[in-house]
């Protein structure tokens, strides 16, 4: 369904086969001892193909223990999906390449599911279930939401594509990798690609 394009960066992305302005992004998020003592979170998207070196080009990171805006924030793999997403969101002015619509590729039913279907009812109760609780991750939620509404405003659709956990190997090692790492960021950083 989605074929290789070239684009001036010498990096191929993965576009529509009957569509060159939408493009495919893997994100995933991995949580060492989820739920438990000393919980590590990692994050990573596959956002193309090096040209040159015929590489998979992987953005990863540790999930920091704030959140975009300065809540404090666990280390679960629920986080760690949602910051994968966003980071691919901001990673790049994505409409700079002509993209119309972001196809969100992921295994995570959380994300999917959330995006697609709970976010609405969650802001049309005041961020609270339909059972009365607390939304969980509501400032993830925000940012995702808030970057959903950017493209909107920039003519660019985001989508969401729940795809089987084997079809997302190389995001899933990155953010293992990247949940592995030594000492999570305090701070959220964006991770910037390059702005043409």
């Amino acid at each position: 369904m989605f074929s290789d394009r070239k684009t001036h960066l010498r990096i191929i992305r993965c576009t529509h086969r009957n569509d060159d302005s939408k493009v495919l992004i893997r994100t995933d998020g991995a949580c060492i001892n989820n739920g438990q003592a000393n919980p590590q979170a990692g994050w990573a998207f596959l956002y193309g193909i090096n040209e040159d070196s015929c590489t998979p080009l992987v953005t990863w990171g540790r999930l920091e223990e704030k959140g975009p805006f300065g809540d404090e924030g666990s280390q679960t793999s629920s986080r760690a999906e949602l910051r994968a997403v966003i980071a691919a969101l901001r990673f790049r002015h994505w409409p700079v390449e002509d993209f119309r619509t972001l196809v969100v590729a992921t295994d995570s039913e959380y994300v999917v599911d959330g995006a697609t279907m709970w976010t609405r009812t969650w802001v049309k109760n005041g961020w609270k279930t339909q059972v009365g609780d607390k939304v969980k991750n509501r400032d993830l939620w925000k940012a995702l939401l808030g970057e959903v509404e950017w493209f909107k405003d920039e003519g660019v659709a985001i989508q969401f594509w729940r795809i089987p956990r084997e079809c997302n190997e190389l995001a899933d090692a990155a953010a293992k990798k990247a949940a592995r790492e030594k000492g999570a960021p305090r701070h959220w950083t964006d991770s910037m690609g390059f702005a043409m």
